[in-house]
């Protein structure tokens, strides 16, 4: 590998390292909950390392009379970080409960970790005149490796990074800052300080290890639930997509269907939308081309759909349902139901245009608002997502209604006045709606 390619490669995983993908709203939900959950396993495991070792340390130094002052220093200052380190740990998970700043905590937290850390291994240094090059046979030294892996438990990639940069920077400021010391130099500091090499120190150091242990368990604990709850969401969107509207499986979350599941009444506005004279193409066309007229009519539908924010509760042959309103109510709901009808027209006028049709497509759009009963009705074995009730028979009966009043798109005054759109319809004059009761007056664009 040339040194070229070697460059290209690390700017790469640097890249890598920086660029979040774009997330579905479902997937952003779960890792916010992941994360939620992290930090508080986190603050967790801060407060009983720093139990443990805070317990370490003084069961070793009340067996041990200290008279040296700059033991006493020395441990004193063990006692402070400990207290600091097992506090920032609780304050971590109790924020982290209320879900406050959770995006930031865990830099935060990361970063307050080294402070502490690199706090207290600066003050053996400077406050105390131990050279920093002998900062590793200090037992504080030993928690880089616990707040690292304390870190790791936020599976964030960058977060990693900095971490490891924050303490490499300060270990080697630390560790080459003071300047060259002669071997008869470090023979005799070592000789000032042989009390952490005793028994006492080392069983802080084993401490250290047990508590490191404990947290890459958890870490590997956390992997493992994320996996097994990645795993299970997986196989419910694809179970859910047998039956439910595309639009809907990636977003509904276990009580938001386990409520379609009951069923429900709730306002929506429908669009249904056919189109006409399909009988001739159908006579004309061959079937490999039936095919992909059908296809090419239902990705308009699709695209319209998508662009206002719709929901297609069921291909009809050469029709289709759209939902506006599903899983929940939004105030333009109408707005957005109306502007879709005049982008299907526009859609299909393009197509017209594109392939010549002969005759050209002509669509018929009902539109209505109303009550709605919305559900998955069915057993095990065969689930499907539907909406019944009056104010789908008369959407239906709207959409037929265009055949007669010689108008491609028409809409209920409930729908217009709920979009504020009055000023942009006109009312139509046709024939009461077949099957129902109550009169229904119908509008058309404007113009």
């Amino acid at each position: 590998m040339t040194p070229r390619s070697r460059i290209r490669a690390a700017l790469g995983l640097i890249h890598s390292l920086r660029t979040t993908p774009v997330l579905s709203d479902a997937t952003h939900r779960l890792i916010r909950e992941a994360d939620t959950g992290a930090l508080q396993r986190a603050g967790l495991a801060r407060m009983v390392t720093a139990g443990l070792l805070l317990m370490a340390v003084l069961v070793t130094t009340a067996s041990v009379e200290l008279a040296n002052p700059m033991a006493l220093k020395q441990v004193w200052a063990a006692e402070l970080t400990l207290v600091l380190f097992g506090a920032l740990g609780w304050t971590g998970a109790w924020l982290a409960s209320k879900r406050i700043a959770i995006e930031r905590l865990p830099v935060v937290t990361a970063i307050l970790d080294a402070c502490l850390v690199l706090g207290n291994l600066a003050y053996t240094h400077w406050g105390l005149g131990i050279p920093g090059s002998l900062f590793s046979v200090f037992p504080v030294a030993w928690v880089v490796p616990i707040t690292m892996a304390a870190a790791a438990i936020h599976y964030q990639p960058r977060l990693q990074a900095f971490v490891a940069a924050i303490y490499v920077i300060g270990l080697s400021l630390l560790a080459f800052g003071s300047g060259y010391t002669s071997p008869a130099e470090r023979q005799q500091d070592l000789s000032e300080i042989i009390g952490v090499f005793s028994a006492q120190a080392n069983l802080v150091r084993l401490v250290m290890v047990f508590a490191a242990a404990l947290i890459l368990i958890l870490v590997a604990r956390q992997g493992r639930l994320m996996l097994e709850r990645a795993v299970r969401e997986t196989t419910l969107r694809v179970t859910l997509t047998r039956y439910l509207p595309r639009e809907l499986a990636p977003i509904l979350t276990d009580q938001a269907f386990a409520s379609l599941r009951q069923g429900r009444r709730i306002p929506v506005t429908l669009l249904f939308v056919d189109i006409r004279a399909s009988t001739t193409f159908g006579e004309t066309m061959e079937p490999a081309q039936l095919a992909v007229f059908i296809t090419s009519f239902r990705r308009r539908v699709l695209r319209a759909a998508s662009r206002h924010g719709g929901v297609i509760d069921k291909f009809t042959g050469d029709g289709a349902l759209l939902l506006f309103g599903v899983p929940g109510a939004r105030d333009d709901d109408a707005g957005r139901a109306l502007a879709c009808g005049r982008t299907l027209l526009t859609l299909i006028e393009r197509w017209n245009a594109k392939r010549g049709f002969n005759p050209p497509v002509r669509l018929g759009i009902g539109i209505h608002t109303g009550d709605v009963f919305c559900g998955v009705v069915g057993d095990e074995s065969r689930l499907e997502f539907t909406v019944v009730g009056e104010t789908v028979n008369i959407a239906s009966r709207i959409e037929q209604a265009t055949k007669g009043a010689g108008c491609e798109l028409l809409a209920s005054q409930e729908t217009v006045v709920a979009a504020g759109e009055e000023g942009l319809w006109t009312e139509v004059a046709c024939e009461p709606l077949p099957g129902v009761t109550r009169k229904m007056v119908l509008m058309k664009p404007a113009g």
